[in-house]
């Protein structure tokens, strides 16, 4: 007999396997289950990605359509209710897939899963982009702010650079409750937030509007570069690459092909001089020296760089960058308007006048009026003078959106000063709790954009400090009960008498042996 056939006869006189009643029905249940599974995690998983995309996508974001609930639910994102949604149906799933374990290991893996998501959810409040956010849409000033109430988690400029920026905003309300010093930026392409935090970069609480020579010109004209103590930030990148000297530039040209500095006086610490510097070459291009005994003041480049108009006490001199002799006037009161005092055109400059401290640019309550002049003579200009603005608003000129529009802000709003108009025109008003803006000139020529939900970047660095503090603890005991579980079942183990030994194994019995 062959081996095949050999092996044949020893199966067929095998007893026959027994097979369940309902094993085809079991095996269609199993595979149903293991269908609606997979699909149902399939689901979370995707909606999970469309809301952290959708808060934070490479493309324009879209308003999300339909009933308040569903706007309220996926608006947030993942940080919002929409994410312990999710969660909740993951649970629900996994909780009827794992139906057949134990009920001890069936809790012990929803609880885990339960933590896992639970802390995702957390790391991920309202406004949080972990991902990627909205960029490509028309730059310009947005329609609408976000509530100051959601920027207390919002990323810092160096953890997550915005790109370019529209506007710097602070106040009490920008502050986050647990801080001073902290600013808000505004991107000019998206609805993204972005802060500076004093903890992180050691900068005075005054920031917005620095006191001695008038308002510093923080934002370059397209709002990529920043002035940050001693550094300039690329809010592109990150980075402080080198734009001139070591010292921060106090104006700009509307370019950005020049800049002004500061020179102080290395007795006294006061302003002794100023420096154009060209930024494209790092080359000095003139240095203005301030007459004995004259106050320094503000400092303003022309749109084209070529001319610099600098307030030497009670006068005004406005000297060719390239050399000569600068034109002179008399100011009699009237400062000039900050670092962007000069028109689109260079044919106008901005004179404000304040109350009180005629050079204390800090100060609230100062505001009395504001006018347009000829550079070359010093006089109001057909159509230049404004009616006088509210006494205790704060004036602050922003920049010009044409020849002969000049935007400020005035108190809480932000508005326009249409030559041959007496009165401005309201551009928009500050949100609640900010008292401060700064405006990247750019972006007053342009149209403003619709703003949509807003975005704040991966959580703040101190978000995650936090975090850690009440996670920390948690972490070590859960360790610890790990190890001391696993010693007492070691010791357990080797405490435990050894068992009869198995038949067969042990010792041969007396007299025995072999053969």
């Amino acid at each position: 007999m062959s081996l095949g056939q050999h092996l044949r006869a020893i199966a067929d006189e095998q007893p026959q396997p027994p097979v369940p009643a309902d094993l085809f029905q079991r095996s269609r249940r199993r595979a149903r289950t293991r269908r609606v599974t997979t699909a149902g995690l399939a689901l979370v998983a995707m909606a999970g990605l469309s809301s952290a995309l959708g808060a934070g996508g490479t493309a324009p974001h879209q308003s999300v359509a339909g009933p308040d609930l569903l706007r309220d639910l996926a608006g947030p994102g993942l940080g919002g209710p929409l994410g312990w949604l999710l969660l909740a149906a993951l649970l629900g799933l996994l909780a009827w897939r794992w139906r057949a374990a134990p009920r001890a290991t069936l809790l012990r893996r929803l609880a885990l899963t339960a933590v896992a998501g639970t802390l995702l959810v957390i790391a991920a409040p309202p406004g949080a982009a972990l991902w990627g956010e909205p960029h490509g849409q028309r730059p310009g000033l947005p329609d609408r702010f976000a509530a100051p109430s959601t920027w207390t988690w919002v990323a810092e400029i160096r953890q997550s650079p915005p790109g370019r920026v529209a506007m710097v905003l602070s106040g009490p309300d920008t502050h986050g409750g647990f801080e001073e010093g902290r600013a808000v930026f505004v991107a000019a392409d998206g609805d993204r937030y972005r802060v500076l935090d004093v903890f992180s970069d050691p900068l005075d609480q005054p920031w917005t509007y620095e006191v001695g020579f008038g308002r510093i010109q923080l934002l370059s004209p397209d709002g990529r570069y920043l002035t940050v103590n001693q550094d300039v930030v690329d809010l592109a990148t990150g980075a402080a690459p080198p734009v001139g000297p070591p010292r921060p530039p106090v104006a700009w040209s509307a370019d950005g092909s020049r800049i002004v500095v500061g020179v102080p006086d290395v007795v006294d610490g006061g302003q002794r001089a100023w420096e154009v510097w060209d930024t494209r070459s790092h080359v000095l291009a003139r240095t203005i020296t301030l007459p004995a005994g004259a106050t320094a003041g503000g400092v303003a480049l022309s749109p084209d760089g070529a001319r610099v108009a600098v307030e030497e006490g009670d006068r005004l001199a406005v000297y060719p960058v390239d050399g000569g002799e600068p034109v002179q006037w008399q100011l009699a009161g009237w400062r000039l308007g900050d670092g962007v005092a000069w028109s689109t055109d260079g044919s106008l400059l901005a004179l404000v006048r304040r109350d009180g401290c005629p050079t204390c640019y800090h100060e609230a309550g100062q505001a009395r009026a504001i006018r347009m002049v000829d550079p070359d003579t010093g006089q109001v200009v057909a159509g230049g003078e404004f009616a006088p603005l509210p006494a205790g608003a704060e004036l602050a000129v922003q920049g010009w959106r044409g020849p002969d529009q000049l935007v400020a802000q005035v108190g809480g709003a932000v508005e326009v000063f249409t030559r041959g108009r007496a009165a401005p025109a309201r551009l928009f008003d500050l949100p609640a709790g900010v008292t401060h803006v700064e405006i990247a000139t750019d972006m007053l020529r342009l149209p403003p954009r619709p703003a949509g939900p807003a975005t704040y970047g991966p959580p703040n660095l101190f978000f995650w400090y936090l975090l850690a503090t009440f996670t920390a603890p948690l972490a070590a005991l859960l360790c610890m009960d790990l190890i001391i579980r696993r010693v007492v079942r070691r010791q357990s183990a080797a405490a435990r008498p050894p068992g009869p030994p198995a038949e067969g194994t042990g010792p041969p019995a007396e007299g025995t042996g072999p053969g």
